[in-house]
């Protein structure tokens, strides 16, 4: 064969080649979505989309269900606890969904009536358990991921003292608490890490920034938020003193990025699109889901897994962390995961 004829091969072969790829893309493109035809529904839990925080991860979960999986769904911001039954019943009496999502503990007590009044729809509640076979109670292991923070917290100290503020002096927030001292121990045993202070409601971002300030006045550098929309507040405190601030549930370090370098993540938009995932392939399971830094349910937003999703979610650029303290809450992260750091809890 001359070379004009295996010029001529080459080039029907690449051609080939290209079709070929050209046909198996447009044959993948164009099959269904498993979530297509299926619907979901979603009742956020009181104070709304807006936060950059529990509710609006939570509905990031549910729009990646509907980008990946196909999936369309409903949802609806309830702005009192006494409206979440309501809006429970009406969407399991619809009959329109193979989930219906519940964010926030509030809901449980709602919840335990309405999943026995339709025993074959399928719930996920997250932050609380109701014990019907029809819901999957989502918990999420906020002690581990709030000892990385602690880690952070513990050796950027100058002064040697962090403080705490709460939401309510309940489990669910001590669980925060207990890992986060555990962790400032591990990584600065001469630290001193003062008593949590609670505001006593999720709502008030003037006494959250007044505890805060509070506990500057005695000598506190470095302060772990975790109280909703009253821990904006406390941040706004930490801001405006020049301490440092750590933000919990989404990555709050957009809102003063010289003062917050770590926040505490919990992946709720992880375990929303797991479960719908489940549910729209028929292995929907009730029962308890509690989950941790092992299966990417919590983290910080300052590992390499997670700081570009939070940057593209929130539009920001984290400034430089130290190597030192990277280092270190990667070690403490691995250690917990191997199980050779047991992370006390409040539970």
């Amino acid at each position: 064969m001359n070379r004009k004829g295996i010029s001529n091969t080459i080039i029907a072969v690449v051609i080939i080649i290209i079709i070929g790829i050209a046909a198996v893309t447009t044959y993948y493109l164009t099959l269904p979505k498993p979530g297509e035809g299926k619907k979901v529904g979603l009742i956020i839990a009181t104070g709304g989309l807006g936060d950059k925080s529990f509710n609006d991860i939570s509905y990031a979960g549910v729009e990646r269900a509907k980008k990946e999986l196909g999936i369309d769904f409903d949802f609806v911001q309830p702005t009192a606890i006494s409206e979440y039954e309501g809006f429970q019943r009406e969407y399991a009496k619809s009959g329109d969904y193979e989930l219906i999502i519940c964010v926030g503990f509030d809901q449980a007590d709602a919840l335990t009536v309405i999943s026995q009044e339709y025993p074959t729809q399928n719930f996920a509640l997250v932050d609380m358990v109701v014990g019907e076979s029809n819901v999957a109670s989502l918990l999420f292991r906020t002690n581990e991921a709030s000892f990385l923070v602690g880690v952070a917290a513990g050796m950027m100290t100058e002064t040697g003292k962090v403080g705490f503020v709460g939401g309510m002096d309940i489990p669910l927030i001590n669980d925060f608490f207990v890992g986060y001292e555990a962790g400032v121990q591990w990584a600065n045993p001469e630290a001193t890490i003062l008593e949590p202070v609670y505001v006593g409601n999720w709502g008030d971002p003037t006494k959250g920034k007044e505890l805060a300030k509070s506990l500057v006045d005695l000598g506190v550098d470095g302060i772990y938020s975790v109280a909703g929309k009253s821990g904006l507040g406390a941040l706004n405190g930490v801001n405006e003193e020049g301490v440092l601030g750590f933000g919990v549930d989404a990555c709050q370090c957009y809102l003063y990025t010289e003062n917050i370098p770590v926040s505490m993540t919990k992946r709720v938009d992880v375990a929303v699109y797991e479960m719908i995932e489940a549910a729209i392939e028929g292995n929907f399971e009730g029962g308890i889901y509690s989950k941790g830094l092992a299966d990417e349910w919590v983290g910080v937003c300052r590992l390499p897994g997670e700081e570009g999703f939070w940057e593209t979610e929130f539009n920001f650029t984290h400034p430089p962390l130290e190597t030192d303290v990277e280092d270190k809450i990667l070690e403490a992260k691995d250690k917990i995961i191997s199980e050779e750091i047991a992370v006390p809890t409040a539970y």
